[in-house]
C-alpha cells in the first residue's frame, strides 16, 4: 500500500510542480488578533511567487543531490566489490605461485596472513624499484635526446631532410606501440621520450660514420664558393680532399650497393653507391674504378684511387657528396655527427 501511494506521489510529482511554477498569484492578506486588537499581515503575489518556486528549486537540488550520492554509493560499492575480487585474484595466484615453485606434483601449500602480507610487501617493494628505474631511465633519456637534437641541428640537416630519411626507414621489427599497451609504466611521457629517442637514432644511424680517405686535408668546403675554373660564384655541393699519407685509396663511407659506376663529362671517373634510409654518397674525379654496378660495398671496400679526371677537375683530389633524398648536405659534418653519436654509443656499452 505504502509503495502504491509513493508511486502514486511520484507520477503527480511533475503535475504539482508545473501547476506552483506556473499559478496566478493575488495579493493576500492575514489577520492576527492579540488582546482585542487586530494585526493585518499582508503578503503580496510577488512574493508569494518568489516563494513557492524558491521551494520549488530547492527541493530540485536537494533531490539531485540526494540522486548524486545514491549513484556515488552505488559506484563506490560497485568499486569496492570488483577490489575484493582482484585481492581473490591475487591470493590464488600466489597460492598457484607458492604451489608450483614446490617442486612436488599435486601437493598443495596454504599460506597464512603473515605469509601472505610478507609476499604482498615484497612484491611492492619490487614494484616501486622498476617504477624508480624507469623514471631514472627517462631522465636519461630526456637527456640523450637533447643531445642528439643539438648534434642534428650542428650538422645542418633540415626538418625536411630528417622527414626523408625517417620515411624511408624500413618497416616491420620493433613495434613500440604494442610494447606501450602492454604495460603501463611504458605510458605517457616515457612512451613520448622513447619515441623521440627511436625516431632521433634512426636518423642519426642511417648518416654515413666513416670518412672515404683515413688522413686527409680539405681543398674546398661544402657551400658557396668562386668556381676554379669559371670563376664564377657557385655553390660547391660536395668536399674536396687529398691525402696527406699518400694513401691514394677511396673507401665507402658507408655500407651500401653501387648505383652508378662509369665516366662522367664533369665528374670523371664517378662512383655513387646508396645506403640506407635514402642516403648516397658519390664520388668524384677517381684515376680508375675498382667496383661495378650491383656491387655490395662496406666501409673497407676500396671503390678507386684519388685521380683528376674529368672537365671540372684541376688537380688530383677526391669529390665527395653526401645526398638524402636528392639533395646535397654537409658530409664533413654529417660525418661528423655520425661518429658523435658512435662515440656516445660505445661508452654506453
Amino acid at each position: 500500500m505504502l509503495l502504491h501511494r509513493l508511486f502514486v506521489g511520484v507520477r503527480l510529482l511533475p503535475g504539482l510542480v508545473s501547476q506552483g511554477w506556473t499559478r496566478q498569484y493575488e495579493d493576500a492578506r492575514i489577520i492576527l488578533e492579540q488582546n482585542g486588537d487586530l494585526h493585518y499581515l499582508n503578503i503580496s503575489a510577488r512574493m508569494q511567487r518568489l516563494f513557492v518556486r524558491g521551494g520549488i528549486v530547492s527541493a530540485g537540488v536537494l533531490l539531485f543531490m540526494v540522486l548524486a550520492l545514491a549513484v556515488t554509493s552505488v559506484n563506490l560499492m560497485w568499486s569496492r566489490s570488483r577490489l575484493e575480487r582482484s585481492h581473490e585474484e591475487v591470493y590464488r595466484a600466489l597460492l598457484s605461485s607458492a604451489s608450483d615453485s614446490s617442486g612436488e606434483p599435486g601437493e598443495k601449500l596454504s599460506m597464512n596472513d603473515e605469509q601472505m602480507v610478507a609476499l604482498a610487501q615484497t612484491i611492492r617493494d619490487r614494484d616501486i624499484s622498476i617504477r624508480r628505474f624507469v623514471d631514472t631511465s627517462m631522465v636519461a633519456v630526456s637527456q640523450e635526446n637533447s643531445s642528439m637534437k643539438s648534434q642534428l641541428e650542428s650538422s645542418g640537416l633540415t626538418e625536411k631532410i630528417v622527414k626523408i630519411i625517417q620515411q624511408n626507414a624500413a618497416n616491420g621489427g620493433f613495434n613500440l606501440d604494442d610494447d606501450v599497451k602492454g604495460n603501463p609504466l611504458l605510458r605517457g611521457k616515457v612512451a613520448d621520450e622513447l619515441a623521440t629517442n627511436r625516431s632521433l637514432r634512426e636518423v642519426l644511424y642511417a648518416l654515413p660514420s666513416s670518412m672515404p680517405v683515413p688522413n686527409f686535408s680539405v681543398t674546398s668546403d661544402f657551400g658557396i664558393r668562386r668556381h676554379p675554373i669559371s670563376g664564377q660564384t657557385h655553390f660547391h655541393t660536395g668536399l674536396d680532399m687529398l691525402s696527406q699519407t699518400g694513401d691514394e685509396k677511396v673507401h665507402a663511407v658507408k655500407p651500401g650497393v653501387v648505383v652508378l659506376a662509369q665516366f662522367h663529362a664533369q665528374y670523371g671517373n664517378m662512383v655513387v653507391v646508396r645506403h640506407t634510409n635514402g642516403v648516397e654518397s658519390l664520388y668524384a674525379h677517381l684515376a680508375n674504378i675498382a667496383v661495378k654496378l650491383g656491387d655490395k660495398v662496406t666501409n673497407d671496400s676500396v671503390l678507386g684511387n684519388i685521380g683528376s679526371t674529368g672537365s671540372s677537375s684541376t688537380g688530383k683530389h677526391l669529390h665527395l657528396e653526401i645526398l638524402i633524398g636528392g639533395y646535397p648536405v654537409n658530409p664533413q659534418k654529417v660525418i661528423r655527427t655520425a661518429q658523435y653519436v658512435q662515440q656516445i654509443q660505445n661508452k654506453q656499452l
